[in-house]
């Protein structure tokens, strides 16, 4: 197998003659096979041909996010709690904020890496900047932005998440506020679909069961996707099941478990977007696993 890097663009797929499959890009060049894995992100061009009927809703949350480097003014007045893990902030108005802070230890920065993988990718060019990020949401209307577009400006972005920041922390409106690398989204979820009529063209990842970020998940279950898919090509390639028969099995698992973190993620994006007596109840709850690092660790393992 030839590993390398290409910037041509899927189109779409078509079945060959010999009944392989053929993946066509835009330079007009092609490439046959014995089966194309559509990993190709929430946006999937594979699905979009392969199950035309999968769709993507819209949840009504609209999400901010954001870097700041870690230069020793940011260490400063960055909120301690934030250097500890991956953090979660529950405010007013069915507001929500995580954050986190990127660093490396020392030793990390002292040991020397090999200037390629085997692949013949340079991993000189791996980035290592330290920084914090962090990303605000809340439901579309309260940012008070146009509802055609997605992109705005960064000063409107940084107003509109400020100015439902107003009762928060001074630190984290700080770090908002000098924020210069920001980006926003429409945050959508895959709708659940039943198994389809398989053939040599599945699916991995969000290019099937894309999910909201408010669980972490998304990147979990497309590598426990990976895992599963090898297994099955594995039991192909040692004679000990048909290429279309593993498939199936393997599209079934996807389904099964893929849409479970879907429905487990859009809970989460309730929970954390709530307001008034179910917002105090999901705070409750949150202060119950933070005070209980047992609980904590085995909620963390089950993701």
């Amino acid at each position: 197998m030839r590993s390398y890097i290409s910037d041509r663009k899927f189109l779409a797929f078509e079945d060959a003659p010999d009944g392989r499959v053929i993946a066509r890009f835009d330079d007009g060049t092609t490439a046959t096979g014995d089966l194309l894995v559509g990993a190709d992100g929430a946006s999937s061009t594979v699905r979009t041909q392969l199950l035309p009927h999968a769709q993507r809703a819209q949840t009504g949350i609209m999400a901010v996010s954001g870097k700041l480097g870690l230069k020793d003014q940011v260490r400063e007045l960055t909120p301690p709690p934030i250097f500890l893990g991956p953090t979660l902030m529950l405010g007013p108005k069915g507001c929500f904020l995580f954050a986190n802070a990127v660093e490396y230890s020392s030793t990390d920065a002292l040991r020397p890496r090999p200037p390629v993988d085997a692949s013949g990718y340079d991993l000189s060019s791996v980035d290592r900047e330290e920084y914090v990020m962090w990303g605000f949401s809340a439901r579309r209307e309260k940012f008070a932005l146009p509802e055609y577009r997605d992109a705005c400006d960064l000063q409107a972005l940084k107003t509109a998440v400020l100015t439902l920041m107003q009762e928060w922390d001074p630190g984290l409106q700080w770090i908002v506020q000098n924020t210069n690398t920001i980006s926003t989204f429409s945050v959508k979820t895959s709708v659940p679909i039943p198994a389809w009529k398989t053939r040599n063209v599945t699916l991995l990842g969000d290019a099937l069961h894309n999910m909201t970020p408010f669980r972490g998940m998304g990147a979990n279950a497309a590598l426990r996707d990976a895992a599963t898919l090898r297994r099955a090509l594995a039991r192909v390639v040692r004679g000990e099941s048909l290429l279309l028969e593993s498939l199936a099995a393997y599209e079934q698992q996807m389904i099964q478990h893929g849409f479970q973190a879907v429905r487990m993620s859009l809970d989460n994006m309730r929970q954390v977007h709530s307001e008034g007596i179910q917002r105090e109840f999901t705070k409750l709850i949150f202060r119950f696993m933070n005070s209980m690092p047992r609980f904590k660790q085995k909620i963390n393992r089950n993701r």
